[in-house]
């Protein structure tokens, strides 16, 4: 199989596809991620997808690969939760999710070269978190962390710590649901195995 074209600076969606051995080649989107009032689970599937179409505008070349879009995001209660812009949205992040549960979403676009057909889909997570109080949040703000981090904590690090239950896939809330997208790059025709 010819190398994917991941379409995303994150390096845990590198770390990913590494791990299950999938041939890729990185070509960031400069798509602005800009959340609206429409559904959570309808904005991250758009915004994969236009990162996709957005790296094919650029550059033409793309249109002819296989090329992987995604996006992540935290749905609280319906209100959508990003990566913070500093520790103290992170913190308010953090005291928001304490004791509650919270839905992460990830929307995953598939373009295939070879028969111009773009497949778009998207996987949910529920995450319960543990009561936090304030020694612990500021401990894990100290680590950095957060930075950069959709609802401003790591499952597969530190925040770890944090999360009683997760229902669904681990791997979506990590940044690429691998399950997911391995169904979908079956169904275009494609093998991994």
């Amino acid at each position: 199989m010819e190398k994917i074209i991941l379409a995303s600076a994150s390096p845990r969606r590198r770390e990913l596809l590494e791990r299950i051995g999938i041939p890729f080649t990185v070509m960031p989107s400069d798509y602005e991620e800009v959340f609206d009032s429409s559904p959570p689970l309808d904005q991250v599937r758009y915004l994969a997808e236009m990162k996709v179409r957005r790296l094919h505008s650029l550059h033409p070349e793309t249109r002819k690969r296989l090329v992987l879009g995604a996006d992540t995001c935290i749905d609280l209660k319906g209100r959508i939760l990003g990566k913070p812009r500093d520790r103290s949205e992170a913190r308010r992040f953090l005291k928001e999710m304490s004791g509650t549960e919270h839905r992460v979403l990830t929307g995953v676009a598939l373009w295939d070269g070879s028969t111009q057909h773009m497949q778009v889909d998207a996987a949910v997570t529920t995450i319960h978190v543990a009561v936090l109080d304030n020694r612990e949040i500021d401990w894990y703000l100290d680590t950095g962390e957060w930075e950069g981090a959709a609802g401003g904590y790591r499952i597969q690090g530190k925040g770890s710590m944090f999360v009683e239950r997760i229902d669904g896939c681990f791997f979506n809330v990590v940044g690429l649901p691998i399950r997911l997208f391995y169904g979908m790059v079956h169904a275009q025709g494609y093998s991994l195995l």
